[in-house]
């Protein structure tokens, strides 16, 4: 669709978000206000085993309270793995500083999700300061992210060429490092990748 992918074959943010949540595994937050349901869903035709590993975290990475919950999903299915109450840790003050970051492990790293307790527009957001590292193997480029605290939809772009990457427009809790990777665009060094490589967050537009 024109709606996800532009003139020259670049991924808009709907294109990305569509891959994960298209995704043959995947792992989603129902928030109603201060009570957070875990779901993991299965659309491959075996059954699958992992875990949750949950944290409600203040924007810049303090953790407040965690846990961890495994979770056993038929083909084809969806299971609510957990219901969390943060009645007593949530108030009005409270509401725009802390987030829910869920993780879902099976052996190694499979999927993120976040919630957060207030709409985007009122968190209490600050410079994530994203450090980021730069490496190239042959034609395929390595971007490393790490932020200082929450930056919401992370947006890479290197410059006006057409790259595809292998994530884009997600998010960044404090402290966990995230990969991502694109191929070379033609005739470019490392150097020239690393130069005209943009990196932005919701923080980024006001």
């Amino acid at each position: 669709s024109w709606a996800s992918i532009d003139y020259f074959g670049r991924w808009k943010a709907a294109h990305y978000a569509s891959r994960r949540f298209f995704a043959p595994l995947l792992l989603s937050i129902e928030d109603e206000r201060e009570h957070m349901n875990l779901f993991v869903s299965n659309d491959t035709l075996e059954a699958w085993s992992g875990q949750i590993r949950w944290s409600l975290e203040t924007l810049h990475g303090e953790q407040l309270q965690s846990g961890a919950v495994d979770v056993q999903v038929a083909p084809q299915s969806t299971t609510c793995a957990q219901e969390l109450d943060f009645t007593s840790q949530i108030g009005e003050e409270q509401r725009r500083q802390t987030i829910l970051v869920c993780e879902l492990w099976q052996d190694e790293h499979v999927a993120l999700a976040i919630a957060t307790f207030a709409p985007n527009k009122h968190l209490a957001l600050a410079n994530p300061q994203i450090g980021v590292e730069v490496q190239g193997d042959g034609r395929q480029l390595t971007i490393q992210l790490q932020s200082r605290s929450l930056a919401r939809f992370v947006e890479l772009a290197l410059g006006d060429a057409d790259v595809i990457f292998s994530d884009n427009y997600f998010d960044l809790p404090a402290g966990r490092p995230v990969r991502v990777t694109c191929t070379l665009p033609e005739s470019w060094s490392v150097e020239q990748a690393q130069q005209a490589l943009r990196v932005r967050s919701v923080f980024d537009t006001y």
